[in-house]
């Protein structure tokens, strides 16, 4: 690609992401936020190390 095509390239680029910064943001907001993403990025039960299960049961 030659480098004027290129620079060209990034310049419409760079005036895409200015005009459409706002919509592109509140898409990937509502997506974020939507609860397909909060279920697949929300933590599952908090697992106990092995060695903190025996050593409870050692003392009692």
């Amino acid at each position: 690609m030659e480098p004027i095509t290129l620079c060209g390239a990034v310049i419409v680029a760079v005036g895409l992401w200015v005009e459409f910064e706002s919509i592109i943001m509140k898409v990937a907001k509502a997506i974020s936020k939507s609860s397909i993403m909060t279920a697949i990025t929300s933590p599952t039960v908090v697992q106990k190390p092995l060695y903190v299960r025996y050593m409870t049961g050692i003392g009692s």
